[in-house]
């Protein structure tokens, strides 16, 4: 038993060995490993089957054999993967509104310029301020028509002069602004804004200096890849661990998973090796 009152994962896989009548020997040929490496499970020595990615696959094998459910003794082991976080749904766009759109904000302040500015130039002229002492018309000049000055410049951006006829400044044509169009959101917006998360998958590398017959599965038993590799070829596998791996003439095959270098002398039965590989 454990400190926290757990039976430890060796121990279950002992007493569920034994009350199968089933020996370290069996296990070991069953399972095409050494009877040392079914000893260090069942007295819980991981450290002593390599790397921790091996260790989890060769109880994985064990607790199958053994007809144990693997993932409630893997998560027993030392360094066993944490509970996923949970992870919430973003909050939906709020519905767009045309009344705060910077486009018709930018409309109606056009249209406020072209027609704020000819009334203000009307009013401007009608009303006298324009006229100064030189304007005056004497007794003399009386009786003639008197010459209409030209009004001062306005400091209106992008507006011209207007001319006065018989004191009645004359209007311009408004031309007719074009309504802006809203941009059409984002697929994202539509979606919610919550993108879709890929699965995890893991990448195998295999090198191979002289002919070797490799067999990989997913973890849902689909087979990736199983043919006879020619001397000095590579491959890579993707898919979705655990994979179950058998590489004919492994002396001769370099394998790396996810860029990690793989130790495949442990698992070597003659010329063949057989392991698991996990997350």
């Amino acid at each position: 038993m454990s400190e926290s009152g757990q039976r430890l994962v060796g121990q279950i896989l002992r007493e569920a060995r034994e009350s199968q009548g089933m020996t370290q020997e069996d296990a070991a040929a069953r399972l095409r490993l050494m009877q040392r490496q079914v000893e260090a499970m069942e007295t819980d020595d991981f450290e002593s089957l390599g790397q921790p990615v091996f260790a989890r696959g060769f109880v994985r094998n064990y607790a199958r054999l053994l007809g144990l459910a693997p993932e409630a003794l893997l998560a027993r082991m030392e360094g066993a993967p944490a509970e996923p976080t949970a992870v919430s749904p973003a909050a939906a766009p709020q519905p767009h509104s045309w009344v705060t759109s910077p486009w018709l904000i930018l409309l109606l302040l056009g249209l406020l310029v072209v027609v704020v500015a000819p009334l203000s130039l009307y009013w401007w002229l009608n009303s006298g301020g324009g006229d100064g002492p030189s304007q005056r018309m004497s007794p003399a000049t009386q009786g003639r028509p008197a010459p209409v000055a030209a009004p001062a410049p306005v400091a209106e951006p992008a507006e011209a002069a207007l001319p006065v006829v018989d004191g009645v400044a004359a209007t311009l044509p408004i031309a007719p602004v074009a309504p802006a169009t809203e941009q059409p959101e984002a697929p994202e917006q539509l979606a919610h804004g919550v993108p879709e998360v890929p699965a995890t998958s893991g990448v195998l590398h295999l090198e191979f200096g002289d002919e070797a017959w490799v067999e990989i599965k997913d973890g849902s038993g689909r087979m990736l890849h199983r043919q006879l590799n020619s001397p000095g070829s590579r491959v890579d596998v993707k898919g979705q661990p655990p994979f179950d791996v058998v590489i004919g003439n492994a002396a001769q095959a370099r394998v790396t998973y996810n860029g990690r270098p793989i130790d495949l002398t442990p698992f070597i039965a003659v010329t063949v090796a057989r392991f698991t590989l996990e997350e």
